[in-house]
């Protein structure tokens, strides 16, 4: 199993399971027209945006890397870059 970050205190997540937070996330995502762009937002708050409109279920985790934010992840749709997404810890 591929660990593809580490939380605070040490402890790894797996691709598989970053995954699956993504999907879960998204499943209660709502997308929202914001003067031109395309945000994604969870519970009101936004956490992503979207280069175009794409369905958030169709959506699949391309690469994931450590910001001083959080843990950015980027979307594609259809083989193509559609935007990225934070996840916080």
């Amino acid at each position: 199993m591929r660990r593809v970050w580490c939380g605070e205190n040490g402890a790894g997540i797996s691709s598989e399971a970053l995954q699956e937070r993504v999907r879960e996330i998204l499943s209660r995502a709502e997308l929202v027209r914001r003067g031109g762009k395309i945000l994604i937002l969870a519970d009101g708050k936004k956490i992503g945006k979207l280069r175009f409109e794409a369905p958030l279920e169709e959506l699949e985790v391309e690469s994931t890397w450590r910001s001083p934010f959080g843990v950015k992840v980027e979307l594609s749709w259809r083989g193509k870059f559609a935007g990225t997404l934070l996840l916080r810890e």
